[in-house]
């Protein structure tokens, strides 16, 4: 009787590998149909993503199914190749032939010989592994290799970024590629990952949730350091950030790449131009491309992103590191995207750039509720609502009257990465608005009032309702609960002044904005990413709600509070004040101005009409309102002695006098001092203009 073949560690690893091995069930099921379709042509699977995201794991599942099917799978990482060719034939040679080829430059004859022969006795697999690093190789591999396959073989592409140029230009090309794009995992797959691998803690698998998002590099990592603590304690955040991070950044090929991807860390979205403008110095063409090639930079729709986890941990150590550099980008950063948000170019993405204005402006709160990043590519959709949606919101409604009919409180758990900061809120439900909103009747008399947000199945998540209000409209506005309340409060010359014919509406009132599950983050993010391109819009608008998350929310947008009552038709013990947000005429850009100076500790009270977006060169004011000729500095400062340049340098971050008596160990009387003396000097009268002087200067002048 034959003994059964004792198991190698490669056999055992091989199984562990298989046990832990999750998801990938589309990838693995695409694999398993061109693996056994004998009618199919010729075909190229090209799996990419970002690195760490499981696409050499995903090689291995694939393996192990050829290896069942009696397939041959012949693994090539392109990162051993250094774009030879020759070493790809040796190598490749070398797995076809019963004994290794004696000669390491084996000739095409040879090699396709072996091909061929290996062809005809079983399927035939070429894995091609961090294909980023082909190089030159990649022509060859197109133009030379790959055409003089057997029909029957399978190409499998795997690297960071999806096969492009003439890969998909050609049409001959394009037609034999399947895309395979991998994104992090779920919720569900990452709890099903976490306790194939002993994690079985409710807390620790959400904690582990909340740092990873799902990127499965990260839970890894959270799985090996979870099982190394003592008590079986949660994994620590900032052990993960820090490990992930001195690995990514050992990819950067030079010093000088370094303030780039500083810049670029400051910014949630960007491109060449606006890592120019935060960093205020050129970025070549060449350092652009070798930042694109880090493992940790993700191509987006409308630009580039440094992966979440790296952002925040560089952008953390830079900010305790140099507090002085990090405030200057930033603030850069913030006049870079008020620009964007208000210039009418159309290349200009003015809605993105307004987002990413309020992210940066945003606590801890606005981004866990408002900037969902899940890596998740179902996102739900907004369009306007019309006479074919009236059933689904009638439907909507009904539901809401089911499911949120009492003042149920929904507890709504947020975290924020950047901080990594959990944040608990209670949302009461509002059991009474499908009682004052008619959707049916708003659609035909207010077309485009309703935004409904569907999601892929096209099934209503959620709505927005915004209403113009002009001499057409007040009538039904003044006759509607909530609504009537504003419009009560308002003395007749208030009125009046909003009475504009329809065609001119200039005041629009946010009814409402609404998910149907309170707790869905990610809607959230979408309605009020909707709103964000509403305030693009040079009008005024008014809004009332009792909830407390959506005060602070609109606090963060810019909507002021009203000295007006507040109503109580959502409940007698739920006071709803008003607010408004006035952007008429150019207050848009005022608007945006004001917000960096609260952000960064100055009132714009105490400023003149002139603007820090001004301040960057090149780019025109949007007021006239500018200092006057006899108030322009007319002195660099390098007129200023090294002590008043100190003491400048802290001013211009929002420090008061005692703060800057305090770091350079002077007295407060002496800093009065130089700042007279320094105000002088510059031409200036306070620090207002010293502010605007300070972002106007070359980079030179602040080292």
């Amino acid at each position: 009787m034959l003994c059964d073949k004792p198991l190698t560690f490669a056999d055992k690893l091989k199984q562990t590998k298989q046990a832990q091995f999750v998801g990938r069930t589309r990838e693995l099921e695409v694999f398993k149909k061109v693996l056994t379709d004998k009618s199919r042509s010729s075909l190229i699977l090209n799996i990419y993503g970002q690195g760490g995201v499981g696409k050499s794991t995903l090689l291995d599942a694939f393996h192990h199914h050829a290896d069942k099917k009696g397939a041959r799978f012949l693994y090539i990482d392109s990162a051993d190749l250094s774009g030879s060719i020759d070493i790809f034939k040796s190598q490749l040679g070398n797995m076809l032939s019963i004994t290794p080829s004696p000669d390491p430059d084996i000739n095409d004859e040879e090699l396709f010989k072996q091909i061929n022969l290996n062809a005809s006795q079983s399927k035939l697999i070429f894995a091609i592994d961090t294909f980023e690093e082909t190089g030159d190789l990649s022509y060859w591999l197109r133009e030379k290799f790959l055409p003089k396959l057997p029909e029957s073989c399978l190409v499998v592409i795997s690297g960071r970024h999806p096969l492009t140029g003439l890969w998909q230009s050609q049409p001959e090309w394009h037609e034999l590629i399947h895309p395979l794009g991998l994104d992090n995992f779920d919720h569900e797959l990452t709890s099903h990952y976490l306790r194939l691998n002993g994690i079985t803690n409710k807390i620790a698998i959400e904690q582990a949730w909340l740092s990873t998002a799902g990127y499965p590099l990260a839970l890894s990592l959270s799985i090996k350091l979870t099982t190394k603590n003592t008590g079986g304690s949660e994994a620590s955040h900032n052990d993960i950030t820090t490990i992930l991070t001195r690995r990514w950044l050992r990819e950067i090929p030079d010093a000088n790449l370094r303030p780039v991807i500083e810049a670029a860390c400051i910014i949630r979205i960007f491109n060449q131009n606006l890592l120019e403008s935060i960093s205020g110095c050129k970025v070549s063409e060449d350092n652009f491309y070798k930042l694109q090639k880090c493992s940790f930079i993700r191509k987006q729709k409308t630009g580039w992103s440094v992966h979440s986890i790296v952002r925040n941990a560089l952008e953390k150590e830079l900010s305790q590191r140099n507090p002085k550099k990090y405030k200057q980008l930033r603030i850069r950063a913030l006049n870079s995207l008020a620009f964007a948000a208000i210039e009418t170019r159309p290349e200009i993405d003015r809605p993105q750039a307004l987002h990413e204005f309020f992210y940066m402006l945003g606590d801890s709160l606005v981004r866990a509720a408002l900037y969902e990043e899940t890596g998740n590519n179902d996102k739900p959709y907004l369009e306007n609502a019309n006479s074919n949606d009236i059933a689904a919101l009638e439907q909507y409604m009904r539901d809401w009257r089911i499911q949120r009919g009492t003042l149920a409180n929904t507890n709504i758990n947020l975290f924020d990465k950047s901080s990594n900061k959990k944040i608990h809120h209670n949302i009461i439900s509002e059991p009474r608005e499908p009682e004052f909103i008619d959707t049916t009747e708003l659609i035909t008399l207010f077309p485009g009032a309703i935004r409904i947000l569907k999601d892929e199945k096209s099934r209503v998540e959620g709505l927005t309702i915004v209403l113009p209000i002009n001499k057409k409209s007040i009538h039904y506005l003044k006759s509607q609960p909530v609504m009537k309340n504003y419009f009560d409060a308002l003395s007749k010359q208030q009125t009046n002044e909003i009475l504009t014919p329809a065609e001119n509406t200039s005041n629009f009132f946010v009814r409402l904005i609404d998910t149907q599950d309170p707790a869905d983050s990610k809607c959230r993010s979408a309605l009020f990413r909707d709103l964000a391109s509403l305030l693009l819009q040079p009008v005024r608008f008014i809004t009332t709600t009792p909830l407390k998350l959506y005060q602070s929310l609109l606090t963060t947008f810019g909507f002021i509070k009203l000295e007006l009552p507040p109503h109580y038709d959502f409940g007698k013990d739920r006071p709803s004040p008003f607010f408004e947000l006035d952007l008429r005429g150019e207050k848009l850009g005022q608007h945006l101005e004001s917000l960096i100076y609260k952000h960064i500790g100055i009132d714009s009270k105490e400023l003149p009409i002139t603007n820090l977006l001004a301040s960057i060169p090149g780019k025109p004011s949007y007021t006239n309102k500018t200092l006057s000729p006899e108030r322009q500095p007319i002195i660099s400062l390098s007129a200023l002695s090294d002590r008043e340049r100190e003491v400048a340098l802290i001013a211009v971050e929002g420090t008061a006098n005692g703060g800057i008596a305090d770091r350079l160990e002077i007295s407060e009387a002496t800093v009065k001092k130089h700042m007279g003396q320094i105000f002088r000097k510059l031409g200036l009268r306070n620090r207002s203009e010293l502010i605007k002087y300070f972002w106007s200067q070359p980079e030179r002048e602040f080292p």
